[in-house]
């Protein structure tokens, strides 16, 4: 398409840009406005694409297709108004470049404070941000920057406007003067105070805790940072208020504003005729659920029933969340953006208000929507058939883990007693083929538990114990989540899988020699399909379930856990190593993870309704959300557990316990406590009977001159030295 074909008035300028091209700035304007911008915008698209590159006139005319005098004459205008708008600059005469080649998007990085820096890829060199140059920025925000000196070290750049936040919202103190207020946030991330006009301070006085929203406020051509009050929190020096601060700081909220509040009690779980006649009716079959004691969220139910062929039906009815959430609603936002429920020691954060969660959940004798996978199986647990759809089920009762537990190790002869045992035994065929297939299983990584007493402090920690009716549980979990994964494979549903990589080379040709050093045949090798993992996953499961003693289990699983990568959310179906199934997803808590609502609308969509909502149009940035705060998850139940654990031994200081040792570095070595779980670290330093250094060779602290030895696995007895609570430390020396 020619040039002269858009042009709807033109003036003729015989000067062209051949000519005018050399002159450092132009101050009149020919064209009208709209070819103007029209042709500047596909030139500027070329300078972007192009954002180190040099061009010449020459080049931009071909690019854009200009082959006569009037096209010349508006790529002329286009060109001047880019230069005087300070999108371009003239490098040489005739030769143009894009101007922010000294402009920089990244994330802001603010773990050494005193030497900020900007995280891109656009440049080797490291780009430093001085503090006063930040301009409200704190860490983790996506900043644009414009570069203002270059040394032969590094650039010095300062921040021109925050594109995104990492936090909108802070915890910190208020400070009220008589006619603004100021915040000052408790984590420090932040190098300046942040102004809050007085009528967004709600009811907070100067000194009070409070949690900040960040917004921008334009002021002519002008953008600063301001907040408003949220959520009043009272007395700086309560406990709470610090761990508040804590979840904020890692992108959680704490409790629910009024509009998500009303939206959540705004949900009517009245079941119509019209719904139940679109499902299909499940109420008559014997179904039960299984959860931990007190359990506030009841996500998934199972039912079983015998066919006339001699097969078992056996139902994994999972709680249809997506239902009552639809995609963009004030739920559904939040929802997103909390991505899952946080379980603490001592509460819950939950993903959803709580009318909701119980509306949702599966209480017995209450007729309920849920998603469900059946399956057909014969008396082996191999899996005949199966079908998806959306029905409608009846709970007969709710069991504890510990109940199921009691029927499983003492049979009744009642009808839940023999359903429980029936599924019982085809997860035990279940977990066998899993495991032959090479399955990972830690057997000596356990969940610790805690007791408390009626003013809510830790009395007694202990490892929470694997029973049979949690292993009936998990493995019909995960048939299901593998089945709905697989038949997504098999359609080529855009979807989201749950995979897990390969270990590391270094760390598992470590593995492979020290297991050879013990005597195990472990060697990198190919199965039958010529698929090196899957023959990995089966040999490192092999020895682990047949290491001789406690200490080579401790050393084996320590290698191994090193070496693991670590599990993540993918558009890309991948194989999922730890569990050793080609494909896998999360399809079965969606109360208290998103990626399982969004499962549920693809299926849905793709399987079931077509009309059906998926509410994701970008996969690969909804995964890279997913995992970003699953791993925050992970961070803050690990932290939790930990503070609680420094808060049951912070007075005993001094005594004394059995423990082994279960990591080693170059300067410490982890040590978990036999009775409670509870893991501490004993400092090499203060082996004060010798100088000790880590053996790589063998991954044990020797000691220079004394010969001695400490290997993971070895059995200590140590003595409690040192608790900080708030950093969650816990020392110990040995005896």
């Amino acid at each position: 398409m020619r040039i002269t074909e858009l042009i709807h008035h033109v003036c003729y300028s015989h000067l062209s840009i051949f000519l005018y091209s050399s002159y450092p700035r132009w101050k009149k304007i020919f064209f009208k406005r709209p070819l103007r911008l029209l042709i500047a915008n596909r030139l500027l698209r070329i300078f972007e694409i192009g954002a180190y590159h040099v061009f010449t006139v020459y080049e931009l005319a071909r690019n854009i297709g200009v082959n006569d005098i009037d096209g010349q004459c508006i790529m002329d205008e286009a060109l001047r108004y880019l230069l005087v708008k300070g999108k371009i600059e003239q490098a040489y005469p005739g030769k143009f470049r894009l101007r922010s080649h000294c402009r920089f998007t990244g994330m802001v990085d603010l773990s050494s404070p005193k030497n900020p820096l900007l995280i891109s890829g656009n440049y080797k060199r490291p780009i430093r941000i001085l503090s006063n140059n930040l301009r409200g920025a704190s860490h983790g925000d996506t900043v644009l920057v414009d570069i203002y000196r270059v040394t032969s070290q590094y650039l010095e750049a300062k921040v021109l406007r925050i594109l995104k936040f990492a936090q909108r919202r802070m915890v910190g103190t208020l400070e009220v003067l008589e006619q603004k207020a100021y915040f000052t946030p408790f984590n420090q991330e932040l190098f300046c105070d942040i102004e809050i006009p007085l009528k967004y301070i709600k009811k907070a006085r100067g000194g009070d805790s409070v949690v900040v929203q960040f917004f921008y406020y334009k002021q002519k051509n002008a953008r600063r940072i301001l907040g408003k009050v949220v959520k009043v929190l009272g007395d700086t020096d309560i406990k709470q208020v610090k761990n508040i601060s804590y979840l904020y700081s890692k992108g959680f909220s704490v409790g629910f504003s009024s509009e998500e509040e009303a939206a959540a009690n705004a949900v009517n779980f009245e079941i119509t005729e019209e719904e139940i006649a679109k499902r299909l009716d499940m109420r008559g079959i014997t179904t039960f659920t299984i959860d931990p004691e007190n359990t506030k969220d009841i996500d998934d139910a199972l039912s079983i029933r015998m066919l006339e062929n001699g097969n078992y039906e056996v139902g994994v009815h999972i709680a249809d969340v997506a239902h009552y959430v639809k995609p963009g609603s004030i739920l559904d936002r939040q929802a997103y953006e909390r991505c899952v429920s946080i379980y603490l020691a001592d509460n819950i954060l939950p993903m959803f208000p709580d009318y909701f969660t119980m509306g949702c959940s599966l209480f017995p004798q209450q007729d309920k929507l849920t998603f469900s996978i059946i399956f057909e199986m014969n008396s082996e647990a191999k899996i005949v058939n199966h079908k998806i759809a959306k029905t409608i089920i009846r709970s007969q009762r709710q069991f504890s883990y510990d109940e199921a537990q009691r029927l499983i190790d003492q049979p009744e002869n009642e009808i839940f007693s023999q359903s429980i045992n029936t599924l019982f035994a085809f997860s035990e065929k279940l977990y066998k083929y899993r495991f032959d297939n090479g399955a990972i299983t830690f057997t000596n990584r356990m969940e610790l538990y805690f007791e408390w007493d009626d003013k809510g402090n830790v009395v007694n920690v202990r490892p929470r114990k694997r029973t049979n009716s949690m292993l009936l549980i998990e493995e019909f979990m995960l048939l299901a989540n593998r089945s709905i994964a697989e038949i997504a494979a098999q359609k080529y549903i855009p979807f989201i899988y749950r995979s897990h990589g390969v270990p590391q080379v270094k760390m598992f040709r470590e593995l492979c020699r020290i297991a050879t050093d013990y005597g195990y045949d472990f060697k990198e090798k190919k199965d039958r399909q010529g698929k090196s993992d899957h023959a990995i996953s089966k040999n490192i499961s092999g020895f682990l379930s047949q290491a001789k003693t406690n200490q080579e289990e401790y050393l084996f699983t320590y290698l191994a856990i090193r070496s693991m990568s670590q599990g993540k959310y993918s558009h890309v179906p991948r194989r999922h190593f730890a569990l050793a199934f080609w494909h896998y997803t999360h399809f079965t808590s969606p109360i208290r993870r998103y990626v399982d609502i969004a499962v549920h609308r693809i299926i849905a969509h793709e399987l079931i309704d077509i009309t059906e909502q998926t509410g994701i149009f970008d996969y690969e940035i909804a995964c890279k959300h997913f995992n970003q705060m699953s791993r925050k998850a992970k961070l803050i139940k690990r932290n939790s557990d930990q503070q609680k654990c420094t808060e049951f031994l912070r007075n005993k200081i001094g005594a004394f316990f059995e423990s082994v040792i279960i990591g080693v570095t170059n300067f410490q070595m982890t040590v978990e406590l036999s009775e409670s779980g509870i893991q501490g670290r004993i400092l090499l330093r203060s082996l004060l009977d010798d100088q000790y250094r880590i053996d790589y060779n063998t991954y044990a602290i020797r000691g220079r001159n004394t010969k001695n030895c400490y290997r993971i696995g070895d059995e200590l007895r140590v003595r409690l030295v040192f608790v900080d609570v708030e950093r969650g430390l816990i020392d110990f020396a040995v005896n």
